[in-house]
């Protein structure tokens, strides 16, 4: 090669003209390397990057019927992002940072407090409290008369009634009977 460059710089191969792939710096390194190098690049550059959920609706507490998406969607965030959201503390923050209006009031004075209310550290316990406060008073009462006025209209979709009973059945456990 009649080149002044170290022959370590002189790998030209189509990685280096291909958007979204970062050359490799200029190293004395054997073919084995090189070639090991432009694999990983390669293959790191075709994983598939990880989907990113949806943050939950700020909850306001003006409606009782939202509080159960709000937890949900909160709750599939941690899912999500286990690595993240390793303790309670972390968690019942997080859902106190997605609060705004009447529910943040509700919280506020809690949170100025000396010594803290054991639910700012405790995820089920902060769940009750939160339910307490913003929830519907008696969901299974709410839910058994839902489900004695559900029918399905004429240009309703079945997969939609399916889906109310479902959830509604699931409030009241149905078909679960109890002993007395």
């Amino acid at each position: 090669m009649s080149s002044t460059q170290p022959e370590s710089e002189q790998h030209p191969t189509d990685l280096d003209t291909q958007p979204g792939i970062q050359p490799i710096p200029a190293v004395d390194q054997t073919d084995g390397e090189f070639l090991a190098q432009a694999i990983n690049r390669i293959v790191k550059s075709n994983l598939p990057n990880k989907v990113k959920l949806q943050e939950p609706n700020p909850f306001d507490g003006s409606d009782t019927r939202k509080l159960h998406t709000f937890i949900l969607q909160c709750k599939l965030n941690f899912r999500d992002r286990s690595d993240l959201f390793q303790d309670d503390l972390t968690k019942v923050n997080y859902m106190l940072s997605h609060l705004k209006g009447s529910a943040l009031d509700c919280f506020e004075p809690a949170l100025l407090e000396t010594p803290e209310p054991t639910w700012l550290s405790n995820f089920t316990l902060f769940i009750e409290e939160l339910e307490a406060n913003f929830g519907t008073y008696n969901p299974v009462g709410k839910a058994e008369a839902e489900l004695e006025g559900l029918c399905m209209q004429e240009n309703h979709q079945a997969m939609k009634y399916f889906i109310k009973f479902m959830q509604l059945a699931a409030c009241v456990q149905w078909g679960e009977a109890t002993l007395l």
